[in-house]
């Protein structure tokens, strides 16, 4: 995970974070790394346009952002 916290650090992509909170709660993220520390990290969370910091511990999974793919339509000849 490190890689990928570094990666969005370096190149100011979104990465996508699987994370559960202190009440249990699981959640999903899309988020740009502003800061790695030994205890978390410090991001920007896209969806609610706030900085945020999230605790490495709790952090269940990360993946770069899925690019979303557009419909192809068929040609009409």
């Amino acid at each position: 995970m490190n890689c990928l916290f570094k990666y969005s650090l370096d190149n100011k992509l979104p990465i996508e974070l699987i994370y559960i909170n202190n009440a249990g709660e699981m959640t999903y993220r899309t988020v740009i790394v502003r800061k790695i520390t030994v205890e978390g990290i410090l991001t920007f969370d896209i969806g609610k346009q706030k900085i945020r910091s999230f605790k490495l511990a709790n952090i269940l999974s990360a993946a770069k952002q899925r690019r979303k793919r557009g419909v192809n339509y068929a040609e009409i000849i």
